[in-house]
């Protein structure tokens, strides 16, 4: 529980020891449902609640795979209230997303066949807190996995789920926002309390852009994740791309993504992988 203290003392801090020289000096204010979000989202982080899909080709060391691996996540974010205290800005959400993975194989020497391979669902709780460049998330998510109808009866795998991407987790997240980019780093921790899944995670990331014209930007990123669960081997996940923006705001990113270490999603098991394809996200 040493990760879960710490996130509770990183927001004991960021409560009470922020500035508290300046915490009668602003005034009080409440709104609610921002238009825009204090904290911005890791885009490169493959469990982020976000539009994301990709056709990737996939190299694993436990699983001969000879085709596409192609996920499809779905979701959303939403800040339904923001307010002023101790000299800073706070923010509330809420998100959910869908992450569904699915392939395209080759069955024989002149066939190819789709299916559904996993589907993992997650619904997240946020607390936001800005001041300047400086952004934190308190984030409280439950994430469940569920083994593909199509690959159950192509596979005849009749297992049970082994529930170690059924859970609960809470980890804290520092980001730095510079002019064009972000640098990002925390902690997390499985909150279960009967959990088939080991507890401790970290997370490391930096995001950004270049602008190219009025309505597009080069953009770049790398996210790293460290989980107890996988024996601390690192998972990395980077891309390179363009995005089209309208209005000033960011509308779709198209990238080519790589990708090294354990499945990010699902229950099942195929070692380390490496992935690499094109890939596009859409910013709501």
């Amino acid at each position: 529980m040493g990760c879960l203290k710490l996130c509770a003392k990183s927001l004991i801090l960021l409560l009470f020891l922020v500035n508290t020289q300046n915490v009668y000096s602003q005034s009080d204010s409440t709104g609610w449902f921002p238009s825009t979000e204090l904290y911005p989202l890791l885009e490169y982080d493959l469990l982020e609640v976000q539009p994301y899909s990709g056709i990737f080709f996939l190299e694993s060391s436990e699983v001969d795979f000879d085709g596409v691996y192609i996920p499809v996540n779905i979701g959303f974010r939403k800040s339904f209230i923001r307010w002023n205290m101790l000299a800073m800005q706070f923010e509330l959400a809420l998100g959910a997303a869908s992450y569904t993975q699915f392939e395209i194989i080759r069955f024989d020497k002149n066939t190819l066949r789709g299916g559904l391979i996993n589907s993992d669902f997650k619904a997240s709780g946020y607390l936001f807190a800005s001041k300047g460049p400086h952004k934190f998330r308190l984030q409280l998510f439950h994430i469940s996995s569920h083994i593909g109808d199509d690959y159950i009866l192509r596979n005849e795998d009749f297992s049970l789920n082994d529930k170690t991407v059924n859970y609960e987790q809470m980890d804290f997240i520092y980001l730095y926002g510079f002019k064009n980019s972000d640098l990002y780093a925390g902690l997390g921790q499985v909150i279960t309390p009967n959990t088939f899944r080991k507890r401790f995670m970290a997370q490391v990331g930096y995001q950004g852009n270049i602008p190219l014209k009025p309505k597009k930007d080069i953009s770049y990123g790398v996210d790293i994740k460290i989980y107890e669960e996988n024996e601390f081997r690192p998972d990395l996940h980077g891309g390179t791309g363009i995005t089209f923006n309208k209005l000033g705001e960011p509308q779709i990113n198209l990238s080519v993504d790589i990708y090294y270490g354990s499945l990010p999603y699902s229950t099942l098991d195929f070692g380390r992988v490496f992935w690499i394809g094109p890939s596009t996200r859409i910013f709501l």
